[in-house]
């Protein structure tokens, strides 16, 4: 099993793949933006296989991200009592944190690849409102970054 600062470095190195392809074929623009989405997006696409192990480093933050989000809901619509918010939150970090899960099951597969890919892309595409182009572009990015852990988890 490949440690996540291995999937990190490779996926750095896959960052470099595509900024080099985007530089020398300039088959898309190249602003700060670009940059700092394609690195964010490789770097979560590239970890979120091992969202299926329980002591992963992705699991945790995705857990501390949904629970905020809900909770930060929940105090929203009911500020009056804001504590239980509090308390929401950390039920359901440790619920997410310890869904018992097999690890390089479903999430290590081609197909689920496919389908995170998409969702990706359609949740960029809502907030950013991507062309036909740019909407094959992302899910080319998202699934390579996610491809390349599978792979890198063969070898």
């Amino acid at each position: 099993m490949q440690s996540w600062k291995t999937h990190l470095i490779f996926g750095l190195l896959l960052v470099i793949a595509w900024l080099s392809a985007i530089y020398f074929f300039n088959f898309y623009s190249l602003t700060f933006e670009t940059v700092f989405l394609l690195v964010v997006l490789i770097m979560f696409a590239t970890l979120f296989a091992d969202i299926d192990f329980r002591n992963s480093k992705i699991r945790g933050v995705v857990s501390l991200i949904i629970s905020a989000f809900l909770s930060a809901i929940y105090i929203f619509l009911y500020p009056q009592t804001w504590y239980f918010g509090l308390a929401y939150f950390l039920a359901l970090y440790f619920l997410l944190k310890r869904i018992p899960s097999k690890h390089r099951g479903f999430t290590h597969t081609l197909k689920f690849a496919t389908v995170f890919s998409l969702i990706i892309v359609l949740v960029m595409h809502f907030a950013f409102s991507l062309s036909q182009g740019d909407f094959i572009f992302w899910f080319a990015v998202t699934f390579s970054a996610y491809a390349l852990h599978l792979l890198l988890d063969k070898l």
